[in-house]
C-alpha cells in the first residue's frame, strides 16, 4: 500500500512539473503575443473607455429626459426602470430582528472565532479534530529527501 502512495506522489509531482513548463510557455506566448499586437490591444482599451464615457452619458441624458417629461421609453433603444430601494439604520434593523426573533442569519466564521476563544466552552459547541491530507507544495524537494535518506540508511546498513 505504501508503495501504490509513494506511486501516487511521483504522478502529482510529475504531472506538477508538466503543468509547470505548460503555464510557462502559454505566459511567454502570451507575452510574444501582446508584443506583436500592442497596436490593438490599446486601440481596444481607448475605445472601451470612450465606449462606458459615452454609455454613461446616455444614461444621464435619458435620466434627465425622464426628469423632465416622465416618459419611461423616452427614444428607442433606451428605458427607465424603476427599482425600490430601502434606506435603514442597520443597528434598528437588528434589534427589530431579535426582537421579533426573524430575519436573523448566522455569521459562522465570527460565531466559530468567539467559541473557540470563549472560557468557559460553550456547552452545545463540540469541537472535533478532522484529519485532512495534504500534499507537499514541493514534492521534488520532499521526494529528494526520502532518496537522500534511503542511501543514508543503506550506507549505515553496511558493513
Amino acid at each position: 500500500m505504501i508503495d501504490q502512495l509513494k506511486a501516487q506522489i511521483q504522478g502529482v509531482a510529475n504531472l506538477r512539473q508538466e503543468y509547470a513548463r505548460a503555464k510557462i510557455t502559454r505566459q511567454e506566448a502570451y507575452e510574444k503575443w501582446q508584443g506583436d499586437h500592442q497596436g490593438l490591444l490599446s486601440a481596444e482599451h481607448n475605445l472601451g473607455e470612450l465606449l462606458n464615457n459615452a454609455e454613461r452619458d446616455l444614461r444621464l441624458f435619458t435620466l434627465r429626459v425622464y426628469n423632465e417629461t416622465g416618459n419611461k421609453t423616452p427614444a428607442p433603444g433606451v428605458g427607465i426602470r424603476e427599482t425600490t430601494q430601502m434606506r435603514y439604520d442597520p443597528l434598528l434593523a437588528l434589534d427589530w430582528a431579535i426582537k421579533h426573533t426573524m430575519a436573523l442569519q448566522l455569521d459562522k466564521k465570527a460565531f466559530e472565532k468567539i467559541a473557540e476563544v470563549s472560557q468557559p466552552p460553550l456547552d452545545f459547541v463540540e469541537v472535533a479534530i478532522m484529519p485532512q491530507a495534504t500534499i507537499a507544495t514541493d514534492l521534488d524537494k520532499a521526494l529528494n529527501k526520502v532518496a537522500e535518506s534511503t542511501k543514508e540508511g543503506q550506507k549505515n546498513e553496511l558493513p
